[in-house]
């Protein structure tokens, strides 16, 4: 009899914690963005008094049109490189939290399926995925139409619409240029944030159900995501 020693990486708790990681990085973005936004309606304020001053008329405004437009332009250009960052951190937000609940699903499933079993489960998409295991299991599992499975659905449609990107425009936003389809892409701080909670409450329930204590990470600050293994080996000496 011996006892056999394994480190296993815990992909779940890493992908969830960068997304917090990205989560937080997005909102302190937020000052810069409000900030360079406030710059550039205070020159369109400008550039309206300036025209109403006029009756509109552009040739009257022409010298100083001129100047206030190469301004703007400017804090256009800042809007732009304050939306950069702020933009990424949100993508990553939603895919790092697909990828963990992915991630943790295998896992799950690892521990009972084997074989052509686990390879015909590998194949089915992520939602199928959380709907067969908790029933395999002997669970009642989760309702489609209900939360936290909604959720599920909303994140991975989100996840979907960024990494298979097929290109949207809109007619050029006059307020610093800002397309309005963000929020169709889930590129919000509220939205993330909707994925994260996805992600906590889909693990829990799971875990719940299994009458199991959820994994203890999703209630801790980012930590290290080695874990040892004992496994007791009766034929070895």
């Amino acid at each position: 009899m011996s006892f056999a020693h394994y480190t296993t990486l815990s992909f779940d708790a890493m992908c969830y914690h960068a997304a917090r990681r990205n989560y937080n990085s997005a909102a302190e973005c937020i000052p810069r963005i409000r900030q360079a936004e406030n710059d550039f309606n205070e020159l369109l304020q400008r550039e309206t008094a300036l025209l109403e001053k006029h009756g509109n008329d552009l040739d009257a405004t022409y010298d100083e049109h001129e100047q206030l437009a190469i301004i703007m332009e400017n804090r256009e250009y800042e809007i732009g490189s304050a939306y950069g960052p702020f933009l990424q951190h949100l993508a990553t937000v939603h895919i790092l939290c697909v990828t963990s609940l992915e991630a943790h699903i295998n896992i799950r499933a690892k521990e009972t399926l084997e074989g052509r079993f686990f390879e015909d489960f590998e194949r089915k998409s992520l939602k199928n995925k959380w709907l067969f295991l908790p029933r395999h299991l002997g669970v009642p599992g989760f309702d489609p139409g209900a939360e936290p499975f909604r959720s599920l659905s909303r994140l991975v449609k989100c996840r979907n619409s960024i990494v298979h990107y097929k290109g949207r425009k809109e007619e050029w936003n006059r307020e610093g240029g800002v397309p309005t389809f963000l929020k169709v892409l889930g590129f919000t701080i509220e939205a993330t944030e909707d994925s994260l909670n996805c992600v906590k409450s889909m693990i829990a329930a799971l875990a719940n159900q299994l009458h199991q204590e959820p994994p203890h990470w999703l209630y801790m600050e980012d930590g290290g995501y080695f874990e040892s293994e004992f496994e007791l080996d009766i034929h070895r000496r």
